[in-house]
């Protein structure tokens, strides 16, 4: 019954992001593919989660826009849903925030995220889409069967890339990395930085469709 509840939550909200946003202006709206290597070993093996979803990024106006994505995590059983906002403070410099969370129906866990940083863009109107997202600000809580077990401090970046061909199709690569804390010397991280830290990462690529200027 929760599972099910969860997934109808998921639904509704994705569907009052996609109703709101068509009385905003529409920058990009697409697929995207999440592959991502977890930062803990699970016995002496490598974890990894891969997800498949979709996104949209929106504008207000000239100062404030949002985005949003929802899918679904196929190695763990799980959706996800994010949502966040953007404001614009010089051109090509952005201030955001977003909230990220994500179901593990296997284990019957979740994780929720909460980031806050800077976003240095290339500017719209280029057939070439550049970005660099820094979040110094940003937590991490997760659940376990409806307790929390751990909250920690999760600062991260993100790299990305993008192709806009004439048609208005998008091809878009994206690098995530997240430092995070080993929770206790009996776990393994997969990439140990030392002085207690290990480092998450995240491959993300995106195909999706630019409509025109008006």
């Amino acid at each position: 019954m929760r599972t099910r509840r969860i997934g109808l939550l998921v639904l509704v909200l994705t569907a009052g992001v996609a109703c709101s946003a068509t009385a905003m202006d529409v920058l990009e709206v697409g697929v995207r593919v999440d592959l991502a290597l977890q930062p803990l070993r699970v016995g002496s093996a490598i974890h990894w989660d891969f997800a498949v979803g979709g996104y949209g990024l929106v504008r207000f106006n000239e100062g404030w826009g949002a985005h949003a994505s929802a899918g679904y995590d196929v190695l763990n059983a799980g959706p996800y849903l994010s949502l966040g906002l953007a404001r614009s403070v010089v051109d090509s410099v952005l201030l955001e925030g977003d909230v990220t969370v994500q179901w593990n129906f296997l284990k019957r866990s979740s994780a929720a995220n909460l980031d806050a940083g800077v976003r240095f863009t290339s500017g719209p109107g280029s057939a070439q889409h550049t970005s660099l997202a820094i979040f110094p600000a940003s937590w991490t809580l997760n659940m376990a069967t409806g307790q929390p077990t751990s909250f920690s401090f999760s600062p991260s970046f993100t790299a990305e890339g993008a192709l806009v061909l004439e048609t208005g199709l998008l091809v878009g690569e994206a690098v995530s990395a997240t430092f995070l804390r080993v929770p206790s010397l009996a776990d393994q991280p997969v990439l140990a930085l030392g002085g207690g830290w290990m480092l998450a990462t995240r491959l993300t690529t995106r195909v999706g469709y630019v409509p025109p200027t008006p």
